[in-house]
């Protein structure tokens, strides 16, 4: 049987006029089952039914910050702000997709995307809020930090998982404040910040807040992307 498509967003690149996409993305995904396609974001929406159409599945991956006005705030000092077109597309695209009812699963920028979309709102920047016990959750000076993130015990991450506690990699700035429309949250670091989100009344529609794809080689990781291609290839 072919391998189920799986769509992948993309970022800017630091190069005008260039797009940039870890590869670490597409690695997860071939190595889970699917084949990896990665979607321009400086596309005519109106194309966006004809790209969907060549999907069974979409990676919604990270990147710079969403606008706040979208929630109805300013831009943090500390912010670094997503390329407009990128955004337009994205949750033009999220639409499309969630009306469809086919598999998503959103990395670190798609997981804020996912509950921004649904009405929700982020916290902008982590080391302003006091937290007890609080967690760098930040990447400084190129350290990689891991700590703990628990999961709900019912929710098909933990499924295809196995395991309610695992070690996760940790990258960003940003988090789920306010949980959208739909959502729960599936799972939490141990200062309290929100880590995953999901809609149960779909096939698929996950958020985590981590890095999974930087870590495809452990099983705990590698098995979400297992889980988004076994979702699309019953979605076919």
């Amino acid at each position: 049987m072919p391998r189920p498509t799986i769509g992948i967003t993309i970022d800017s690149s630091d190069k005008p006029n260039h797009y940039e996409s870890p590869m670490a993305y597409a690695t997860a995904v071939e190595k889970a089952g699917g084949l990896p396609l990665l979607l321009p974001y400086r596309t005519d929406l109106s194309l966006i039914p004809q790209l969907v159409n060549l999907l069974d599945g979409v990676l919604f991956s990270g990147g710079n910050d969403l606008d706040p006005v979208l929630y109805g705030e300013t831009y943090h000092p500390k912010a670094e702000p997503i390329d407009p077109a990128r955004q337009r597309f994205e949750l033009a695209l999220m639409a499309e997709v969630e009306a469809r009812r086919m598999p998503a699963l959103g990395i670190c920028l798609g997981s804020q995307l996912m509950n921004v979309y649904r009405g929700g709102s982020l916290t902008q920047f982590l080391p302003d809020v006091p937290r007890d016990a609080a967690i760098e959750h930040r990447k400084l000076d190129d350290v990689v930090r891991r700590h703990p993130i628990h999961l709900d015990s019912d929710t098909v991450a933990v499924q295809a998982i196995g395991n309610t506690d695992i070690d996760a990699n940790s990258s960003h700035k940003q988090a789920v404040n306010r949980v959208g429309k739909g959502l729960r949250i599936i799972g939490t670091s141990p200062d309290g910040v929100i880590e995953g989100i999901e809609d149960p009344s779909l096939p698929l529609f996950l958020g985590v807040q981590w890095h999974p794809e930087r870590l495809s080689d452990e099983a705990d990781h590698l098995a979400l992307f297992r889980l988004l291609v076994d979702k699309a290839t019953a979605n076919r």
